[in-house]
């Protein structure tokens, strides 16, 4: 499903995880970006940022291991009726669209969630598929 509705994605299972990998370049955005999911059943996706290379910050919602955090779990817990190619993917893109605006306009988030939700008490819920 998620190949059909995203064809610049690759997808496969490596020991029980889905992963897919694909270069994306959001309308309107100047560079593409190479993405990585990484998905275990019962886990919120792990969405990655493999080039260019970005310095990790909660300014830009991205965390140490340079992660994306592309929704604040606790207004949105992750359940399995939410689907990788519905919400997953184009949250990916928007925190493209938000990142090149950022760059732009002088260091300043644009997106939704507030950097004052990304608190150093918060941490990266994604199940750690290294």
């Amino acid at each position: 499903m998620i190949e059909e509705q995203y064809p610049f994605l690759q997808c496969s299972i490596q020991n029980k995880v889905l992963v897919c990998t694909g270069w994306l370049q959001p309308d309107n955005c100047r560079d593409k970006y190479k993405v990585k999911v990484e998905y275990v059943a019962g886990h919120e996706p792990k969405s990655t940022v493999l080039w260019p290379k970005i310095e990790p910050s909660r300014d830009i919602h991205m965390y140490k291991d340079h992660s994306l955090c592309l929704h604040y779990p606790k207004d949105m817990p992750w359940n399995e009726k939410i689907k990788i190619y519905q919400y997953t993917i184009p949250w990916i893109s928007e925190w493209i669209v938000f990142y090149e605006i950022y760059l732009i306009n002088g260091n300043i988030w644009e997106g939704r969630q507030s950097p004052t939700h990304f608190t150093e008490t918060d941490q990266n819920l994604n199940k750690n598929t290294d």
